[in-house]
């Protein structure tokens, strides 16, 4: 990644010399569909996040004496897992750091989790909230593997419990009192059908309601705790507390604003020819379609196992050709989209630009992307506002799941 090696990031020369654009479904099964408005560039600083001032946060667990429960930490405890974490109690908050990491035998990531002690403790009545929310700092917030989870009405909370990622991004709003991210996390995204492997749902509350938590689960919640899982890499989250509280979509933050310059628009204004690739070879069977509507792009389609891979390949939608020239982005913090999608759960969006090479195929930059319940609206078009940090891209990604070999922020070059 970027944050790892800077030889991977982009340059101020790379903003200015833009010559492809595109949008990935990649590395991630499932149905996904996106409706883009454009690609626009941007300058954001820290102070552009959004902030929050809230009164409604209900504790479940904070770490101040109030609603304290003992703390149990478990790393990879079987098949010789080599993950490992550890915490410190400072002040109000908890500070977990670790490292999720390969487990030899099984050749994939592992686990790290900090949970209340007790199987069958006693936490507030949450009945009738709608999301279960986090008040954290992070110094690794590209961290990828971020779980959060609530075991209820169960002899198994082990394994049974209700389980659901969290991202920490530019996105996420800062609560005003405690400058400390909050971190919402719908109660319909909990499954408590997941991968005891990967900690990903089997099976997703959105698809079959009796994954789903009920009022009964939210009331009767026994265990609280956090993952790093499925994800190797470094993590460190520093936690306020586990709170609930009843938002609906009105709360999602809004903005406005005019510092968004255009770089591909299909408004007849910025436009390009488009391409579309679906799995293209080792006998791929992924496959997407578009449609120009108005001054948008419908996108959808199904990104879906390689057979001869055992893994899940791409689909990809780019501007036409290799060699095209996009408006001056230099000086930008930020590769801003204007979305909407009816599968905003789906996990493997990424967005590229190929910038000063023959070879825009494999030497693009690429990032993730993801639309969440903090995810800004903008006020003019009602259109998600997606700022991907150009820090965020690396030109060093793999070529069978789309994820950085290299993070810029590991290494600049």
């Amino acid at each position: 990644k970027c944050s790892d090696d800077e030889s991977v990031c982009p340059t101020e020369k790379n903003k200015k010399d833009i010559q492809q654009l595109g949008l990935w479904a990649e590395g991630v099964a499932g149905e996904f569909n996106l409706d883009v408005l454009g690609f626009y560039f941007e300058t954001l600083d820290s102070a552009t996040a959004p902030v929050v001032s809230d009164s409604s946060l209900l504790p479940l667990w904070t770490f101040d004496g109030e609603n304290d429960h003992d703390i149990k930490l478990t790393n990879d405890p079987v098949m010789g897992g080599v993950s490992d974490s550890s915490y410190n109690v400072t002040g109000n908050a908890v500070d977990w750091t670790g490292s999720c990491k390969v487990v030899p035998s099984l050749s994939a990531p592992g686990f790290c989790n900090l949970e209340s002690k007790k199987n069958f403790d006693k936490f507030p009545d949450a009945t009738g909230s709608t999301h279960l929310t986090l008040l954290v700092k992070s110094d690794t917030p590209d961290y990828q593997g971020f779980k959060v989870s609530f075991a209820a009405n169960t002899l198994n909370p082990q394994f049974k419990s209700f389980k659901a990622d969290f991202f920490i991004n530019d996105d996420t709003p800062v609560d005003e009192e405690t400058g400390y991210f909050k971190v919402s996390v719908p109660f319909t995204s909990f499954s408590n059908n997941w991968s005891s492997y990967t900690g990903e749902p089997i099976v997703k509350c959105s698809d079959d309601e009796s994954v789903c938590p009920t009022e009964k689960n939210k009331k009767d919640i026994q265990q609280l705790g956090l993952w790093a899982e499925g994800v190797a890499g470094e993590f460190n989250l520093d936690v306020l507390g586990f709170y609930f509280e009843t938002l609906d979509s009105a709360t999602a933050p809004v903005v406005s604003d005019s510092s968004l310059l255009p770089l591909w628009t299909f408004d007849g204004e910025n436009d390009h020819d488009i391409k579309l690739t679906n799995d293209p070879v080792m006998g791929g069977v992924s496959d997407s379609s578009y449609n120009v509507t108005g001054n948008a792009v419908d996108w959808t389609g199904s990104c879906k196992v390689v057979p001869s891979l055992s893994a899940p390949g791409f689909c990809n939608l780019e501007s036409k050709k290799n060699f095209d020239k996009f408006p001056d982005a230099t000086g930008s913090t930020h590769l801003t989209l204007l979305v909407k999608s009816d599968t905003p759960d789906y996990q493997g969006f990424k967005v590229s630009f190929a910038a000063n090479t023959l070879n825009p195929q494999f030497k693009s930059f690429k990032a993730d992307f993801f639309i969440n319940d903090d995810t800004p609206v903008d006020e003019e078009t009602g259109y998600f506002k997606v700022s991907v940090p150009f820090t965020s891209f690396s030109n060093n990604w793999s070529s069978y799941t789309g994820e950085p070999i290299v993070k810029c922020s590991d290494d600049e070059s």
